[in-house]
C-alpha cells in the first residue's frame, strides 16, 4: 500500500502533457522536426515556429497537414497554452485516422483548462476511437481523478496504466532515485 500512495504522490509532480499522442510525420521536413518536438516535450517559440512553417508550405500530403496541426497543438499545450491547441486539434478532429490521438490532447487541453469533467469525457471518446496508447489515457485519467480528489479511482487508472505499459514504473522508480538525491 505504501508504494501505491508513493507513486500517487510521484503522479502528480508528473505533468500531463507527458502523456500525450504526438502523430507521426515521415520524411525529412519541418513537420518531421515538429514531431519531434512534440513527442520530446518542446515549448520554445522557435518549435511553434517551425511547425507554422511546415504548415505554411502546404504539404502534398494530406495526412501530414493534420498530424502537423495535432503535433503543434500539443506544443502548445506543453506551453500552458491550452486554447491555442484546442484550435489545432478542432481542425485536425476532421481527419480520421489520427481522431483518437487528437481527441487524447484535447483532454489533455481540458485538463490543463481545470475542467476535468471534459477531459475525461475526451479520454472516453479517445478509447471508444481505439486509440493506439490506451496506457496515456488510462494514466490521463488517473490525473484527472487525483485532481477531482478521489484517489481511489485514481488508483485503479494507474494501476491499468502501469499494467498495459509497465516502463511507467521506471519511470517512477527514476522520479524516486532524483527526489532523494
Amino acid at each position: 500500500m505504501t508504494r501505491y500512495i508513493l507513486t500517487l504522490i510521484l503522479f502528480s509532480f508528473i505533468q500531463i502533457t507527458n502523456s500525450n499522442a504526438a502523430v507521426t510525420v515521415f520524411g525529412d521536413t519541418d513537420a518531421t522536426t515538429c514531431y519531434n518536438h512534440a513527442k520530446q516535450g518542446y515549448s520554445s517559440r522557435s518549435s511553434i515556429n517551425i511547425c507554422l512553417s511546415s504548415l505554411s508550405e502546404k504539404p502534398s500530403v494530406e495526412a501530414h497537414v493534420y498530424a502537423t496541426r495535432v503535433n503543434l497543438g500539443i506544443i502548445y499545450n506543453n506551453g500552458r497554452k491550452p486554447n491555442l491547441a484546442l484550435e489545432q486539434f478542432d481542425i485536425a478532429i476532421k481527419y480520421e485516422s489520427i481522431k483518437a490521438e487528437t481527441l487524447l490532447n484535447q483532454g489533455n487541453s481540458l485538463y490543463l483548462l481545470k475542467d476535468f469533467t471534459g477531459a475525461l469525457s475526451k479520454y472516453d471518446e479517445a478509447i471508444e476511437n481505439n486509440i493506439r496508447d490506451i496506457s496515456s489515457v488510462y494514466f490521463n485519467k488517473g490525473l484527472v481523478f487525483e485532481k477531482m480528489g478521489n484517489t481511489q479511482d485514481a488508483i485503479v487508472f494507474y494501476k491499468k496504466a502501469v499494467s498495459i505499459n509497465p516502463d511507467l514504473m521506471i519511470r517512477f522508480d527514476e522520479r524516486i532515485r532524483l527526489d532523494k538525491s
